[in-house]
């Protein structure tokens, strides 16, 4: 399943929107600019002057973040 399924969106925006604060600056505009403004990872790195992968790595390590705290 795709990490911008529709049940995925709600849930991680949730999560978000409750523990953003304990995921680092660069991860909350990586996350905020793939979920909320449908970026690709690609248009994410470009608008934060990094590679791709960091990119993808910024969403990835925010959304295992995220998910420790429904546990």
């Amino acid at each position: 399943m795709s990490k911008k399924s529709i049940e995925n969106l709600k849930k991680y925006t949730v999560l978000y929107e409750k523990y953003k604060v304990a995921l680092t600056q660069n991860q909350q505009q990586a996350f905020e600019l793939y979920f909320y403004n449908d970026l690709s990872y690609a248009e994410v790195a470009e608008i934060l002057a990094t590679t791709r992968s960091a990119a993808y790595d910024s969403v990835t390590k925010a959304i295992k973040k995220l998910e420790k705290f429904e546990e």
